[in-house]
């Protein structure tokens, strides 16, 4: 196919003052083949006038609540026919007319991810500032790339999707899974998107930060990687800690809980199979009945079953474990939706005062 379909993606909420700026980005590409989707989550300002002003250049939009951006972004990969996906933020926009069209031009055979720069705009009257992909070889230290300047295989995205257990870094965990899982990167210094400055990531920095620790933490060949990264190195700059002291009082808590609860529980039902999920199942392996997780995850070394929270049910448990920290309250509410008894909720407590 000579044009093969592109879809565009544009996750939306209260984006009025920055929507229309995207969408014309959109639909002034020259390129023939375009499939242009918006999610917006319910938005309560004029986001939803504006995409009734340019409907008929949109395939689809909806506009329903959601879990956060991740899931919005779930919803449009759910909803996509094209051979290629790429999402571009309301603010963002592409560098000109013919960026679709030269990356077609560009484009590999072998190609599932194909990666390029982006221009950084602090406003409307600074500089811009060129920002290139930091491409693999420094895969464990930063974001390889930025999804406003990425075109991914859409069955790469069905395959795998956004992990819904980050709120902020969820794209980085996907590139990770790629890269572990050998898909094929291509990489261009060819500037793909103007990226507008104060977007989720900025807003919320630290947190981005850690959560892109734990995703190198759960996904780096060598743990100490973690502490090579950007993230870790700009996180200390922002707030400084005695490294050394607090990872030996959180680990000693740990342990000590890990230890209890092996005593406590024969049967347990374990909420979460991230890297603290993964280290609980190696101390107490024998009393792990089986594991919730949203994700759908294959580990041959496993002896019992990764369910989803629905099939809990079907299953008999002393306990259900947290190990999602961070999330607990929100996790608590669901488990009690489904029926779980309260008095067998529970959770790690670590306190680093």
């Amino acid at each position: 196919m000579s044009n093969p379909k592109i879809t565009v993606v544009t996750v939306t909420y209260n984006a009025e003052q920055f929507l229309e700026k995207t969408i014309k980005s959109v639909i002034e590409q020259d390129y023939p083949n375009v499939e242009y989707i918006i999610i917006d989550g319910s938005s309560k300002d004029g986001t939803i006038d504006i995409i009734k002003q340019y409907e008929k250049y949109i395939t689809y939009w909806i506009s329903e609540s959601d879990g956060g951006i991740y899931d919005a972004m779930n919803k449009a990969i759910d909803a996509a026919t094209g051979e290629w996906i790429n999402f571009m933020n309301a603010g963002d926009s592409f560098v000109d007319s013919t960026t679709l069209e030269k990356f077609i031009s560009d484009l590999n055979p072998q190609t599932e991810l194909y990666n390029g720069a982006i221009n950084f705009i602090v406003n409307e009257n600074q500089k811009v500032t060129y920002r290139p992909p930091n491409r693999l070889d420094k895969v464990w230290t930063s974001m390889p790339c930025w999804h406003q300047a990425s075109f991914i295989k859409t069955s790469l995205m069905k395959k795998y999707k956004y992990s819904l257990e980050y709120k902020i870094a969820g794209d980085h965990e996907f590139y990770l899974r790629c890269y572990n899982n050998n898909h094929k990167f291509q990489f261009t210094h060819r500037s793909i998107a103007n990226m507008a400055a104060g977007g989720l990531h900025q807003q919320q920095e630290k947190l981005a930060k850690i959560e892109s620790m734990k995703i190198i933490a759960n996904y780096a060949p060598n743990i100490d990687l973690v502490y090579q990264s950007d993230f870790y190195k700009t996180l200390q700059h922002i707030n400084p800690i005695n490294n050394n002291y607090l990872f030996s009082t959180l680990f000693v808590q740990f342990y000590t809980q890990i230890e209890e609860f092996k005593k406590s529980y024969k049967k347990i039902a374990l909420y979460g199979y991230g890297t603290i999920g993964r280290t609980i199942v190696s101390m107490c392996k024998d009393n792990i009945e089986v594991i919730v997780d949203q994700n759908k995850i294959v580990d041959d070394a496993l002896e019992c079953p990764i369910i989803n929270l629905e099939e809990l049910r079907l299953y008999s448990y002393d306990a259900v474990l947290i190990s999602v920290l961070g999330r607990e309250e929100e996790i608590v509410k669901s488990l009690l939706k489904h029926n779980v008894e309260i008095s067998k909720i529970k959770t790690l407590k670590l306190n680093h005062a």
